[in-house]
């Protein structure tokens, strides 16, 4: 009696633990992220997972390209753009449960290791042989607002001379100073951030673009909704705040 009480228990768990596993299984997640989220989203991930249990898959590239093939599939559970622009449109296609601004996203013009001295401000893109980079305006966030930046420095047309390479994701755009393949590029403040000592860094006067805000939307189409709102809820804590603003990201001002 008693081995057939012990199995029976035995069985019991093992359904139950299999009945977890499914639930949890049946509740992770799919999240489309602009790739220069990636450092803080990953680490937020994998404290969610811990916590909670719940998978989430991350789908990382320029939050254009994401937009894009999003509205192809009509698939997935939560959007983590670098621009409150991609959640707007995401609003023109009726697709957003839940949104949540998350963090300021801005630029900084990174100088390349070698030539700081050479390149002292926005006037210093202009000159000839100077190679600069920038972000693609169709495929993410910074690509537009750098456009805006150089319009507003009065030396926009001789800059875009000057540039030899258009990056499809903030990241990209990082490595391609790093490693010297551009002497300059407008990237995000947070991936200067993230290689302390690397770049060579000019802030950006302020009145040369708005600033953008990263958010967090929760898609009509997820098939877990409350697992999706509360990752969703998870990034906008404090705790989650602050993960975001160690990765170079401070919050977005309560509105």
């Amino acid at each position: 009696m008693r081995l057939k009480a012990l199995a029976l228990a035995f069985g019991l768990l093992a359904l139950q633990t299999a009945a977890q596993t499914a639930t949890a299984a049946a509740q992770d997640l799919h999240a489309y992220v602009g790739a220069g989220l990636r450092p803080p989203v990953d680490a937020l991930i994998e404290a969610f997972r811990k916590e909670t249990g719940i998978a989430v898959t991350a789908e990382y590239g320029g939050s254009g390209q994401l937009l894009a093939r999003f509205a192809e599939t009509r698939t997935g559970d939560l959007f983590i753009p670098g621009t409150t622009f991609y959640t707007d449109k995401l609003k023109e296609l009726d697709a957003v449960a839940d949104l949540k601004v998350l963090v300021v996203h801005g630029p900084v013009l990174a100088v390349a290791p070698g030539k700081a001295e050479v390149i002292r401000g926005f006037a210093d893109l202009a000159k000839p042989g100077v190679r600069v980079g920038l972000g693609d305006p169709q495929a993410m966030a910074l690509g537009r607002t750098a456009e805006d930046i150089l319009d507003k420095s009065g030396q926009g047309e001789a800059i875009r001379r000057n540039v030899t390479v258009r990056a499809a994701t903030v990241k990209q755009l990082a490595l391609y100073v790093l490693d010297g393949n551009v002497d300059a590029a407008i990237i995000g403040a947070s991936e200067a951030a993230q290689n302390p000592g690397k770049l060579s860094v000019l802030a950006i006067p302020p009145d040369w673009y708005e600033a953008e805000y990263a958010p967090v939307a929760v898609l009509k189409t997820s098939a877990a909704p409350d697992a999706a709102k509360r990752f969703a809820d998870f990034l906008a804590s404090d705790a989650g705040l602050a993960t975001f603003q160690r990765f170079g990201f401070p919050p977005a001002p309560k509105m």
